[in-house]
């Protein structure tokens, strides 16, 4: 159950830039045989097609978790049938269109974040979980930019985004990615023997934490991979060799 669909106030931002007409991004389905309104419209643009995988990655992970399966499939193929419908896309004569209105386009953005969020915050939590873990596991929203090493307009592209954390793999902003990553309190990481540059990604995120304590390190081959520190707002500040930025929770299977 969404926690506060006041949250999806943040997608402002996403859902008010104009539809991406140029298709680099692939959705969770075959655009070769699409047969509908929707369908093209997604395949047309990057931020639906990027949203729609997004979403059909989410639902694998649930159903995978899920206790009831076939309860789940039939949410997801109701919650699938009424997309359209939802946000006004008229099914019939122009289901060849690739055109959709930019209200439409705005409502399916809210529809699919709100859908994500539902089925992630329904996955189980393992009670093995480690604390660490737990304090990343959910879905989140990339927020500010605070201090990038990379592009900054590759970074501020990033507005909007929905990341998914959980204790199997980590990504920085820049795009490395690290599975089955270490998770260690940060309080445990800051008294571990450290080379020059972890110590110096330490730093940084200290200038804009104040020296948190309860954060999470995450180590990588036994290097410090990013660092994780939890705001009083709710937020999480993430640090790690290409940026500093902020997360915004959508939901959590943490209690």
């Amino acid at each position: 159950m969404l926690r506060s669909l006041a949250l999806l106030a943040g997608l402002a931002c996403l859902a008010l830039v104009a539809p991406a007409h140029a298709q680099n991004v692939l959705p969770s389905f075959d655009c070769a045989k699409a047969s509908t309104t929707l369908e093209h419209a997604i395949c047309a643009d990057d931020t639906l097609a990027k949203i729609d995988a997004d979403l059909a990655a989410i639902y694998a992970e649930a159903l995978a978790q899920s206790g009831d399966p076939e309860t789940l499939r039939a949410e997801q193929r109701d919650w699938a049938r009424q997309r359209s419908a939802a946000c006004g896309i008229v099914p019939g004569a122009d289901d060849d269109m690739v055109e959709i209105s930019s209200a439409a386009h705005t409502c399916l953005i809210e529809l699919y974040t709100a859908r994500m969020a539902s089925l992630a915050d329904a996955a189980p939590v393992a009670g093995d979980v480690p604390d660490p873990a737990r304090l990343l596991t959910g879905l989140w929203q990339f927020d500010e930019l605070v201090e990038s090493q990379v592009d900054p307009a590759d970074a501020l592209a990033q507005k909007g985004r929905l990341i998914r954390l959980d204790r199997h793999a980590l990504s920085t902003l820049s795009g490395v990615n690290c599975a089955g990553p270490t998770l260690q309190p940060l309080a445990e990481a800051r008294a571990r023997p450290l080379d020059a540059d972890e110590q110096a990604l330490i730093n940084r995120a200290d200038m804009f934490a104040e020296g948190a304590k309860d954060g999470v390190a995450g180590f990588c081959l036994g290097r410090l991979f990013a660092l994780y520190l939890p705001g009083d707002d709710g937020s999480l500040l993430v640090a790690d060799a290409s940026a500093l930025y902020r997360l915004t929770r959508l939901s959590s299977t943490a209690p």
